[in-house]
């Protein structure tokens, strides 16, 4: 490859990696920009409850208490619901409380007891620090208050409404939300309670909060949530009023079947008292999860996107695969150690993709770029568009292999150094056939001229003349064998239906005077009309006439050369049967490679060692080969093996 080549094919790789990084940068912006299209939505969804679980979770509050009303309080104190007047006679116990909240709906007057109710109030009112719950419904139209008794008699309300994410699962809450009629922010029954509770800074951090925001809650471990006290105990003085004072109580349902139970991403179903713990602690201690915006989870995206590129454009596949998966790692463990350490967290769809995408598409288009290029030297080295099978040129795909699939220029390349090594290696074999074979004779007449010239009484003119006549032809002789065996090797092939007894009986008849010179029969009758095959007429006819030279000169006088021509299955066997001296067993396996000589003698000196290569090629590039089977003194027959015609 020139060095025109090289830069072109640099410059392409650099476009190539710029328009990686751009499209890399615009997707992973695209993503996260449209992080609520419903796909992306859940990757993040999911990526967010793993994080969650991956962090360390903060251990609840000792300042917070829930009063449970679970299954063993029912079984003690009746049929839910109970008698508003036992909430009251549990309010009369918790004076010690810094702020209770009834997480119970008291949106209707009691059906039975009218009375309840005003002695419920009477006891929200002494206690002074009761915070009660009401309901925003989701389209903010109709809200749902407590029964005015006791709305008046409460410290204050909060809502409680707290929609789940579309795959059911809770992670956020609105601390403040706007009614539809326009009204002033209602806040959420943790605020509220906050308030109540004297936490002025954490309500102030609250209301930094924009309305209609949702926070996204960092909820306890459900294996060690907060102190936990049966409704039944604590009513019946089973468990010291000492234990609820100074700290935030929250009274609600958590019996299975009762109430509002809800999924977190931590895992299973929790009530909806524990998920306000939660909420209320998170406000307390400031531990929200904060969800990065969008241009920030850009930025880092590209952060990340660039270096990995530049790895992938300077490292090897291996490494470069290695760099983007421990870049996906190393964010993905960063992401988690932001939400346990800071309460941070970077929605990871759109950067993952981006990251997990870079190598493929990489490995893509710089292997489109370098194949394009190869297939460029390809097309001057005239390597056939399509993988040729057993050195057949016919263009015809070897299995289903498309022309510009990767198997296909794999074949490709591979055939190109299949070539170079053989170029190389006829090189050298050409140098030394150039250096001794071609040098020979032209030294031979320089050395006749030579003694003519200081010895003209020794010879004659005339045996000068013959000595360089004979010299002459045998270069005329090798050089007309190396250009034939360079133009079967890569001249195309001016290939037709061909019928092989008409071809084996032309090559025949051609050497039918230096037969007779030498009183040798040739013989051959012509069996398969139907014979036919592919190929190049001239090609193959030289072929088949080297294979008869070759048994004219070395079968003894007065012997008969024999040709014939069989079927065998799918193929046709050209054989040339000669009465010969027979070629040892040592000299068989090269027999058929450039410029190895079969020994001479006296009579019959040695050969160029071009022939049979010429014979070898001609065969291979027709989809056959040629071989050989010969022993001492047995004789010798060569075979050309062709595929039949269709």
């Amino acid at each position: 490859m020139d060095a025109r080549h090289l830069i072109g094919m640099r410059r392409r790789l650099l476009i190539e990696w710029l328009i990686l990084v751009a499209a890399l940068a615009l997707l992973s912006t695209a993503l996260t920009v449209w992080q609520d299209l419903p796909g992306i939505r859940d990757i993040n969804l999911r990526a967010y409850d793993l994080s969650m679980q991956a962090a360390r979770p903060p251990s609840p509050s000792p300042d917070i208490a829930i009063i449970a009303i679970d299954d063993a309080s029912i079984e003690a104190l009746g049929y839910w619901p109970w008698r508003r007047s036992v909430h009251a006679a549990l309010l009369e116990r918790l004076h010690g409380a810094r702020a209770v909240g009834l997480d119970l709906i008291l949106s209707d007057p009691h059906p039975t007891h009218p009375q309840d109710d005003l002695l419920l109030a009477q006891a929200i009112a002494r206690h002074g620090r009761v915070v009660l719950p009401d309901i925003l419904s989701p389209d903010g139209r109709q809200r749902i208050a407590p029964i005015p008794a006791l709305a008046q008699a409460a410290a204050a309300l909060g809502r409680i409404d707290a929609p789940p994410d579309p795959d059911g699962t809770l992670r956020a809450i609105k601390i403040r939300r706007t009614p539809a009629d326009g009204g002033p922010p209602l806040a959420h029954l943790s605020l509220a309670i906050a308030g109540i509770a004297g936490q002025k800074a954490a309500a102030a951090r609250a209301l930094a909060f924009p309305p209609d925001t949702a926070v996204h809650v960092q909820f306890t471990d459900p294996a060690d949530r907060h102190a936990l006290y049966p409704y039944a105990a604590v009513l019946n003085g089973q468990v010291p009023e000492a234990e609820f004072k100074d700290r935030i109580v929250l009274v609600g349902a958590w019996a299975s079947g009762l109430g509002d139970h809800l999924s977190t991403p931590l895992g299973g179903m929790t009530a909806g008292v524990a998920i306000l713990a939660d909420t209320v602690q998170n406000l307390q201690d400031n531990l929200w999860i904060r969800i990065a915006p969008s241009w920030v989870t850009a930025l880092a995206g590209l952060g990340l996107i660039l270096p990995v590129c530049l790895g992938l454009g300077a490292l090897s596949t291996r490494r470069g695969l290695a760099g983007a998966l421990a870049a996906s790692i190393l964010f993905l463990v960063t992401d988690v150690l932001l939400l346990q350490q800071a309460g941070y967290w970077l929605p990871p769809a759109g950067i993952l993709a981006a990251l997990l995408l870079a190598y493929p598409l990489w490995s893509w288009r710089s292997q489109e770029a370098s194949l394009s290029h190869i297939d460029a030297e390809l097309e001057q080295l005239h390597i056939p568009l399509l993988p040729a099978a057993n050195g057949l040129d016919t263009g015809a795909a070897s299995g289903p292999v498309g022309p510009d699939t990767l198997p296909a220029r794999a074949i490709r390349l591979h055939q190109a150094v299949s070539r170079l090594k053989q170029a190389t290696q006829a090189q050298k074999e050409t140098l030394s056939f150039l250096s001794h074979d071609m040098r020979s004779p032209q030294s031979a007449i320089l050395a006749i001229l030579e003694l003519r010239r200081q010895s003209p009484e020794r010879w004659a003119e005339e045996a000068v003349l013959a000595h360089i006549e004979q010299q002459t032809r045998t270069t005329l002789n090798l050089v007309d064998q190396f250009v034939q065996l360079g133009r079967a090797e890569s001249a195309p092939l001016n290939r037709r239906p061909v019928y092989l007894d008409d071809l084996i009986q032309e090559c025949c008849d051609r050497r039918w005077p230096q037969a007779e010179q030498r009183g040798i029969e040739v013989h051959f009758e012509a069996r398969h009309p139907e014979a036919v095959a592919s190929l190049d007429p001239e090609l193959m006819g030289r072929a088949i006439g080297n294979l008869l030279d070759n048994a004219l000169l070395y079968g003894p006088a007065d012997s008969v050369v024999a040709c014939t021509l069989e079927a065998d299955g799918q193929h046709w066997r050209i054989h040339v049967q000669d009465a010969g001296p027979g070629i040892p067993p040592e000299q068989l396996e090269r027999l058929f490679t450039r410029f190895q000589r079969l020994p001479g003698d006296a009579d019959k000196p040695a050969g160029s060692g071009l022939g049979l290569a010429f014979v070898q090629t001609v065969a291979q590039r027709h989809g056959g080969r040629a071989s050989c089977v010969s022993a001492p003194g047995r004789g010798t027959r060569f075979t050309i093996s062709l595929p039949a015609a269709d």
